[in-house]
């Protein structure tokens, strides 16, 4: 060889087996599958420090590669983070480096969005945190893309007669639902923006829904105090049953993550939870403590703990094997109407009609930022990566807090 290259052993290997596999397929007259093909890159504090080495292929994504809280720069530049959906190979050479900084969430206002003439009933991240959905009693569904500095509404989803409560992206984000109180869920295309489905059996306005984390099926909450069950096939919708037991009106329901109970809270002040894995809908927990109509409920991302926001101003921690309600929160002057966990699990922010966010901090209990809004909240949700926190208030605003 005229030439030495100094490398890791790992990258070594990487080059080796790659070369081996070309030189086989050649060998056996078959086509290398070259997109399998590794590079070594590194990550290093702004410091120089090396934090990690990882290796990509040509599909792999900045997100791929991140832990929670962490952005990525490229060497020498830190006034733009690369976006969470780009494709590193095409950016960092082989042994290249980019730079990785932690963000904090402080409890700053970054962002307002302004387009909604009534109140924002929900708000909705997309899995990859690129895009933002909000729902609003002015019968539209608003698309906003946050990639860019201005933060713009990119589409407009129109077809509901009546105010929408409740927006949800599916976990791989093609489809958005939307429940209205004009009693049916819309499910839009999210390349399009156009509706593929009306789903139409409830009686009565539908104020929640819920994507099973790895089904294509939709649960649905409703003032006529039933759970509906969808699914979505290649050739259309159908109802595979409803859940009965509430006797007051469903206004929030949420997958545990393995998608095999339904948690959902009711007017009736208890939360009831339903065995979902055998299909047969059986309600196997009522949960009681709250002395009001039961707004939010919400499992925590490992499914340990269930959380719930009422309008007797509390939030109430329930550990999911004893089911034994183990922290009461009672910071809130007003109902907490939207409750959301971190992606890991570490924050905890309620929304209340007292015109405040709180989040709390999930191993002690603590609350961390007390976030003073411009009118009451009705939903608050999680940036994916945990970085961003959303808020839909009464007076139509959308506030975004870093």
């Amino acid at each position: 060889m005229n030439t030495i290259v100094a490398c890791i052993v790992g990258q070594w290997l990487q080059v080796y087996n790659v070369c081996a596999t070309q030189f086989t397929a050649t060998l056996l007259r078959l086509t290398a599958n070259r997109s399998q093909e590794c590079r070594s890159i590194t990550l290093c504090a702004p410091s120089g420090a090396v934090v990690r080495t990882v290796s990509i292929t040509p599909t792999t994504k900045v997100t791929d590669i991140c832990l929670y809280a962490e952005q990525l720069f490229f060497e020498g530049t830190y006034e733009t983070p690369l976006e969470s959906t780009s494709l590193v190979w095409n950016q960092v050479p082989n042994g290249g480096q980019l730079t990785v900084t932690h963000s904090k969430f402080e409890g700053i206002k970054d962002t307002v969005l302004k387009c909604h003439t009534k109140r924002v009933n929900s708000v909705s991240w997309h899995p990859d945190g690129t895009k933002l959905a909000s729902g609003s009693w002015d019968t539209t569904i608003r698309i906003w893309d946050v990639t860019l500095d201005s933060s713009k509404c990119i589409a407009i989803c129109r077809g509901h007669t009546d105010g929408t409560n409740t927006v949800q992206w599916n976990p791989s984000g093609t489809k958005l639902a939307s429940g209205s109180d004009d009693t049916t869920i819309r499910i839009w295309d999210t390349t399009s923006w156009k509706c593929l489905h009306i789903l139409q059996c409830h009686t009565h306005f539908v104020h929640s829904v819920s994507w099973h984390p790895s089904k294509n099926w939709i649960a649905s909450g409703s003032y006529d105090s039933t759970i509906r069950m969808w699914e979505l096939t290649s050739t259309g919708t159908k109802c595979l049953y409803v859940l009965n037991g509430h006797t007051g009106t469903i206004l929030a329901i949420h997958w545990n993550p393995s998608g095999t109970q339904l948690a959902s809270g009711s007017g009736d002040k208890t939360i009831r939870i339903w065995d979902m894995d055998s299909l047969t809908g059986k309600c196997v927990h009522v949960l009681a403590g709250h002395t009001k109509t039961v707004f939010s409920v919400q499992w925590n991302p490992t499914g340990t703990l269930l959380a719930s926001g009422s309008m007797d101003n509390t939030i109430r921690i329930w550990e999911t094997d004893t089911w034994n309600c183990t922290t009461i929160l009672e910071k809130h002057t007003s109902s907490v109407y939207s409750i959301s966990w971190n992606s890991t699990g570490t924050l905890f922010a309620s929304g209340s009609f007292d015109t405040t966010i709180r989040v709390w901090d999930t191993s002690s209990w603590k609350c961390l930022h007390v976030l003073q809004c411009a009118s009451s909240v009705t939903s608050v949700e999680w940036h994916p990566r945990g970085t961003y926190l959303a808020s839909g208030l009464t007076d139509g605003q959308i506030q975004i807090w870093k």
